[in-house]
């Protein structure tokens, strides 16, 4: 049976956890900013920002802990496409003037043998 790595679990995910963390604090600025409607909210954004960011503790909302962990999953979601469309480029092939040894370069004539 495959013995699962937990150290290197936990480190590949941290990034994702602090981007969740991050994303209950937008979060939780946006529910304490004072305002009726969406005009009044984005105007006192920054005091939403002001009263959120007092303290470093996560946010333990419902709606906080729902955000942060769809911003969490899109994040990973993003990472893992682009890993998965990566272009293939030669396997096991060496790059650079490596290359030239198949195909050399063309020669330059000297300018007294062309006439």
């Amino acid at each position: 049976m495959k013995q699962i790595n937990l150290k290197k679990l936990v480190l590949l995910n941290l990034p994702y956890l602090f981007a969740a963390l991050f994303a209950t604090k937008l979060g939780e600025a946006w529910r304490m900013t004072p305002g009726a409607d969406f005009s009044a909210k984005v105007l006192h954004l920054t005091d939403g920002f002001a009263a959120a960011f007092q303290s470093f503790l996560p946010s333990f909302h419902p709606a906080d802990l729902c955000l942060g962990v769809a911003l969490a999953a899109a994040l990973r979601l993003t990472v893992y496409l682009k890993g998965k469309n990566a272009k293939k480029y030669r396997k096991n092939m060496e790059y650079g003037s490596a290359r030239w040894r198949a195909f050399p370069p063309p020669t330059r004539r000297s300018p007294a043998t062309c006439c």
